[in-house]
């Protein structure tokens, strides 16, 4: 009965602390092989609404860089478009996480964002897809 307590003690951390592990709205690889992750304060993401975002961008193991420049482009290739505002990354928080404050979404549709960033003098890109309801 012991093992069965403990079993299910187990079982319940386990559940709680992947309850507390939010996971990126959006996430993509660069050409050299860094990841972003992408948390929107705005969940689920809407049209017409101005929000920001939490950029993250990780190593291979997994560690926060802190990034010499960091610019994010995007818009709509099947339109012809990009993005309806000018977003910008206005500061680096506290988790090591940059903020990027104005963006919006105009239409439904493949939204495609591009990541460009430095890091240690070298130049990176990740082109974001995804499809906005």
């Amino acid at each position: 009965m012991k093992i069965l307590s403990a079993l299910a003690l187990l079982l319940a951390l386990c559940s709680a602390n992947a309850a507390d592990v939010r996971l990126p709205d959006l996430s993509g690889v660069t050409d050299k092989g860094f990841t972003i992750e992408i948390y929107s304060e705005l969940s689920p993401l809407s049209i017409n609404t101005m929000h920001s975002w939490h950029i993250r961008v990780l190593d291979r193991d997994d560690e926060i860089l802190e990034l010499e420049e960091l610019n994010v482009f995007g818009g709509m290739p099947e339109h012809d478009h990009g993005l309806p505002t000018q977003p910008q990354v206005t500061r680096r928080l506290e988790t090591g996480d940059y903020l990027l404050e104005g963006v919006r979404f105009h239409m439904q549709g493949r939204w495609e964002l591009q990541i460009e960033f430095q890091y240690a003098g070298v130049d990176d890109t990740a082109i974001i897809d995804f499809d906005l309801q």
